[in-house]
């Protein structure tokens, strides 16, 4: 019994330093009790809020925002990421306040993005000592802190990134079969469901290991039909998303995400900081050092050779060297969909210190034969992760602190109004009433919403324009949610005249005034329509009447993830008992 504990503890220790290496990054904001409100936190927490009380009242609405963003009724989460809204929604929920709420998600964040890259590692067979040393560093870079600081959903992608590459790296060293449609199918599902841009990433990164496979296996066949058996679960079980996607552009002309200087938010070299915009000196010496190995040492491993060309030539286009100012003037289109090039790190990262694992075991030897050698190797990666852990907990402390200035929010980009009152905006995140931090700080975002055709070439500033015809105006009016996803609006009027509502209305949206349906009204440059009030008491109820085919899809996709999620428990019930034993029979 005893060495079967002493084993099943040697097998855990590496996911403990996970959580232990995840605990100390979040250190200053967990004994400070304070939330970073970074850039995106408004928008994000406006979309989990909404989940939550549709869950909480039993009040369905799938695709109107009737709980949050003004209670405009505007579409945002049908189309970004709808099961994880939902999912999110659950956990803010079981939390109850968005300080337990961030830590939780943050906690999640870091040990499922260093879980992934420690069986990354382990997947190209280095010691479990240098696939631990590389998952810490990688929790420490890129993306995966910004979730914790900034609540970026590109962090997401970074979590997910090394499980990626291992279902890429099976298609290299996997000859039967090289794809595996399964954990394909299911990891593409998962990342669609949680952030689309991220998919797209992903997509273009497998296609190399694709090609290298599909020229390696003598089971060409066999490889096709396993990755279009894939593709088509994806389409199946994502339709919610696409479907979604397809019916608000059919007949609506949705706003373009805001443009951005492509070079200003490209990858640049620092001393102090290796999160978003930047990579700390050291880590560019060291995976330059990588690629020079793999260049010297090209004919010894095509997995090494893959994952390093693959990472450094990714690292270079997301970085300030490559033009990408000429490239925003030839494809301005870019600056609103890709935006930001250091997005691509969330592949570069993996691949880059997958190939050092891999360099890092070859200098080493296997099995261990140069106790020098692994010194010096160990001794190199934690000079790497001490480089890189102290910059992003310094990161977060800085942050943190600024909770408990009279700012409170790190940063006040696009932000419409906030509180002057910055007591009871602290009091407002650690109150089991979430929905009083976004009544005390409201954010003018443009995203999805439904531009009328004889404003499409007008040039103004969305943000503005929203700001100023919903979230100022929406104080005015009561805001009921009735059932099968309705809202109301009602107030009182001194005379009767034609008055612009602050909501917005797509093609789909059915509006009564006063009890009679209204089918032609104009609308503004958001989409806010104008209606004659009468004097005294009004009501107007809005509803998003989806197609009948997009509630099929729906159908449909839902009813395939809960199959692949039942499918999922059952297999997960009995590989435990497996890998209990396949652990307590391992030879120490």
């Amino acid at each position: 019994m005893k060495e079967t504990s002493k084993k099943i503890i040697n097998w855990a220790l590496p996911y403990l330093a996970i959580a232990v290496m995840t605990y100390i990054i979040m250190y200053p904001q967990i004994i400070s009790h304070g939330v970073i409100l970074g850039t995106d936190s408004i928008f994000h927490f406006n979309r989990f809020y909404d989940a939550a009380k549709q869950i909480q009242q039993g009040s369905w609405s799938y695709f109107q925002s009737n709980y949050s963003f003004q209670q405009s009724g505007r579409v945002i989460n049908a189309v970004y990421g709808p099961l994880f809204a939902y999912l999110n929604g659950i956990l803010l929920g079981i939390a109850g306040t968005w300080f337990r709420y961030q830590v939780i998600s943050s906690f999640l964040v870091y040990f499922i993005g260093g879980v992934g890259m420690y069986q990354l590692a382990m997947k190209v067979r280095v010691s479990r000592q240098i696939a631990l040393l590389v998952s810490l560093i990688f929790i420490c870079i890129g993306w995966l802190p910004r979730w914790e600081l900034a609540q970026n959903m590109n962090a997401w992608g970074a979590a997910l990134a090394p499980y990626m590459l291992i279902v890429g790296l099976t298609m290299i060293i996997d000859r039967d079969p090289p794809v595996h449609w399964l954990p394909l199918m299911t990891l593409m599902t998962v990342i669609i469901q949680i952030h689309l841009l991220s998919s797209l990433f992903f997509t273009f990164a497998l296609v190399p290991f694709f090609i290298i496979g599909l020229v390696q296996t003598p089971q060409r066949w066999q490889m096709v039909v396993e990755t279009a058996k894939a593709v088509l679960g994806t389409i199946i079980l994502t339709g919610n998303v696409w479907g979604a996607l397809l019916m608000l552009n059919l007949h609506n002309h949705i706003a373009q995400p805001a443009p951005f200087d492509m070079l200003k938010n490209a990858l640049k070299p620092s001393q102090f900081s290796s999160t978003r915009d930047y990579l700390i000196y050291f880590c560019w010496i060291l995976f330059a050092l990588q690629l020079f190995y793999v260049l010297f040492t090209f004919r010894r491993s095509l997995v090494n050779n893959v994952v390093t060309i693959m990472g450094a030539v990714i690292l270079l286009i997301s970085s300030t060297w490559f033009p990408w100012s000429l490239v925003q003037r030839a494809m301005p289109a870019l600056q609103t969909m890709l935006q930001f090039p250091n997005r691509l790190t969330v592949v570069a990262y993996p691949l880059l210190l997958t190939g050092v694992a891999i360099s890092c075991q070859q200098l080493v030897g296997s099995p261990v034969h140069d106790r020098l050698r692994l010194r010096l190797v160990t001794g190199l990666l934690l000079f790497t992760l001490f480089q890189v852990v102290i910059p992003t907990t310094t990161s977060v402390f800085r942050r943190t602190a600024i909770y408990e200035s009279d700012e409170v929010l790190n940063t006040s980009t696009a932000l419409a109004w906030v509180t002057n009152d910055s007591r009871s905006l602290r009091r407002s995140v650690h109150t089991d009433y979430p929905g009083q931090l976004l009544l005390k700080v409201e954010k003018r975002a443009p995203d999805y919403l439904p531009i009328p055709k004889k404003y499409l070439n007008r040039t103004y500033v969305r943000s503005y324009a929203y700001q100023d015809q919903v979230i100022r105006p929406a104080r005015c009016y009561r805001h009921t949610v009735l059932s099968h996803g309705r809202l109301q609006l009602s107030w009182n009027a001194q005379q009767a005249k034609k008055v612009r509502l602050p909501i917005i209305t797509y093609h789909e949206s059915r509006l009564t005034v006063n009890g009679q349906p209204v089918k032609h009204y104009q609308r503004s440059q958001v989409g806010a329509p104008y209606v004659h009030q009468r004097r005294g008491h009004n009501t107007v109820i809005l509803q998003f009447q989806q197609s009948t085919w997009f509630s099929v899809l729906l159908a449909i996709s839902l009813t395939g993830l809960a199959l692949l999620a039942s499918y999922g428990l059952y297999r997960a019930w009995h590989w435990l008992p497996y890998k209990y034993h396949e652990i307590i029979n391992t030879p120490q």
